[in-house]
């Protein structure tokens, strides 16, 4: 049996845009085994959202036989869901290196993590999800002209950690897309660009004010604010209630707040509190930073 899991991921993190990510400490987890037949079953989170026909696990899976130019006669998949889905965690991200690492272990590991990578991002189409899902921890990616996938790793301090709220509703990331302008100013440009090399310091040096000062986005955040109830009062609340930096997280509609671990109830029951009072449904999680790869078992 093949047992792969893969951490849901928050991405841009305020100004790094499609560049920068993060694993969080929630999972899927994808069960395999070789078999006659092709013989599917999803579980978990949203389960009844997930339709067999056109899946994107089993579709990555297929780009692996493609790419490797061989085929199993069949296989037992099952999909357990832990990442809510058109909330800004991931839930392609992980159904894509789900996948690609389900086929690559029942093909007895043809691909390196170079190439399940490359592979990843050609179906994702940017790195900044599939790189932490796939290697864990903070991640600062792009793809070069020639299609090299470039990437360093941040480790998160310790005490970090981050108090996201998951509304009920969902932004897909068509519509998040679409309300984003279509050319930005030199001077938006420039902010982002050098709040996000002041971001990318803050957390090399565990510099949590810094973080909080240049955590602040020109690009996206403002465009897509506006499909995410009382984003700036759960944002003004995380900050009063001890968090240190606040953003929306991946495309929204989850937001999410970085605190000290001393911190995080507080931003907690602020989050729950400011949902109950503007009558939104969801919930409030705590979660840890994950700096563990995707991982595959076999037993």
């Amino acid at each position: 049996m093949i047992r792969v899991t893969v951490p849901a991921t928050t991405a841009n993190l305020g100004p790094g845009f499609d560049s920068m990510g993060m694993a969080l400490s929630q999972y899927s987890v994808f069960e395999c085994e070789a078999n006659d037949v092709i013989d599917v079953s999803i579980e978990g989170l949203e389960s009844e959202k997930l339709k067999i026909e056109d899946n994107l696990v089993i579709n990555c899976m297929n780009k692996v036989f493609d790419y490797i130019g061989k085929y199993p006669k069949g296989y037992k998949l099952k999909i357990i869901n832990g990442v809510p889905l058109a909330r800004g965690m991931g839930s392609s991200a992980t159904a894509i290196v789900g996948g690609i690492m389900c086929a690559n272990a029942l093909m007895n590991f043809p691909l390196s993590d170079e190439e399940m990578l490359s592979l990843a991002t050609e179906i994702e189409g940017h790195p900044d999800n599939v790189v932490p899902a796939l290697l864990g921890g903070m991640i600062v990616s792009t793809k070069t002209g020639g299609g090299e996938v470039i990437y360093r790793r941040i480790d998160i301090a310790d005490d970090i950690e981050c108090i996201l709220f998951i509304p009920d509703y969902e932004v897909s990331t068509k519509d998040s897309r679409e309300v984003l302008p279509k050319e930005v100013s030199i001077s938006d440009a420039v902010h982002n660009s050098s709040h996000l090399a002041l971001l990318v310091m803050g957390f090399l040096n565990n510099d949590k004010a810094l973080i909080g000062k240049v955590m602040d986005d020109k690009i996206h955040e403002p465009y897509r604010k506006k499909l995410i109830k009382s984003f700036d009062e759960f944002k003004e609340g995380a900050i009063q209630a001890g968090a240190f930096a606040f953003s929306l997280s991946g495309a929204g509609s989850t937001i999410i707040a970085y605190s000290d671990e001393k911190n995080s109830c507080k931003v907690k029951i602020a989050f729950d509190n400011i949902a109950d009072k503007n009558g939104i449904l969801g919930k409030s999680v705590v979660l840890k930073p994950c700096s563990r790869a995707a991982l595959c078992e076999i037993n």
